[in-house]
């Protein structure tokens, strides 16, 4: 439907659209006052749109690249603790792309933003498809990472025995219950299934980590999520992983599900040199629910480094 200006949504040049996903406005309700401490966005130019980019901090630069489907808020509780030492830089992931989904537009939008927040060598941490983005990031041009940290994160997507029922029963129900059904039952059912450390919730979750990934799961676009995971998908780096060449540090939740912990298993098989933690009492939503441990942890890595 026109606007007051009469230009609609979809007769809009492609300059003056978002081509990343983006969290629709009223999260901010959601999380605490010291997470928003210099969360201060701004649209940054990429090839047929634009993203919301987020630079807080002095020091050196530090790029955190988010999980599936790419909203930079999933390091919002990280971000002021590491901010103290170094400058952040974060951003939304691209979900629009010229034809099928790629990773070749992921990394030239990574390219472009570096240009102009972090134009030399930078420390980079990824969460999980974030993780697997660094990684590409850094085989491709590993004279601009300094040091890297995978958290959660995969050299391809397995179905490994004993994760069937988590993947096509467990996950599937979590997030209709979480997206259809209101507040008043769908939070008692994400406290139940955090107390149990069930799909990627653990104990450290509260209400703010569970009001916050639901807005998440309902904010999020059919189109956009299957976007994201064909992506997911479509990586597998076993042939080139061994070009990885800046210091690692491989990070993962300790209560992680039985496919993470294959991934990180095979991950570490392929990285036998790339140093090891583990996030205690947390699961995949470390970033979230154990973010001081997950700060202090990339930021002791990064120390020296960067």
């Amino acid at each position: 439907m026109p606007g007051r200006s009469g230009v609609t949504a979809r007769s809009r040049p492609p300059k003056d659209r978002p081509i990343a996903v983006r969290l629709r406005p009223g999260w901010r309700r959601l999380v605490p006052a010291a997470w928003l401490e210099g969360w201060n966005p701004e649209r940054f130019q990429l090839d047929g749109g634009w993203a919301e980019v987020v630079a807080t901090g002095q020091g050196p630069p530090l790029v955190l690249l988010p999980p599936l489907p790419g909203y930079k808020e999933a390091w919002i509780a990280c971000t002021p603790r590491l901010a103290r030492e170094f400058r952040v830089i974060t951003f939304d992931l691209r979900n629009r792309f010229r034809g099928p989904p790629s990773w070749e537009p992921l990394l030239q939008d990574v390219r472009r933003i570096l240009e102009a927040y972090a134009p030399g060598a930078a420390g980079v941490a990824g969460h999980s498809l974030g993780g697997a983005l660094a990684q590409r990031w850094a085989v491709a041009h590993p004279e601009r990472v300094a040091a890297l940290v995978r958290s959660s994160t995969f050299a391809r997507v397995t179905n490994p025995r004993g994760n069937r029922l988590a993947r096509f029963v467990e996950q599937p129900l979590v997030l209709a219950s979480q997206r259809l059904l209101p507040d008043a039952l769908a939070r008692p059912i994400a406290r139940k299934l955090a107390a149990r450390a069930a799909w990627v919730y653990d104990r450290r979750c509260d209400d703010r980590v569970l009001d916050l990934v639901r807005f998440c799961i309902r904010d999020l676009g059919i189109g956009s999520a299957l976007r994201a995971v064909q992506l997911a998908i479509a990586h597998d780096t076993r042939a080139t992983i061994h070009g990885l060449r800046p210091p690692t540090r491989i990070v993962v939740g300790e209560l992680e599900s039985v496919f993470s912990r294959e991934a990180i298993a095979e991950l570490r098989r392929l990285l036998p040199e790339a140093d090891f933690a583990a996030s205690p009492g947390a699961s995949h939503l470390h970033p979230l629910s154990n973010p001081e441990w997950l700060a202090d942890t990339i930021a002791e890595w990064m120390r020296g480094r960067v």
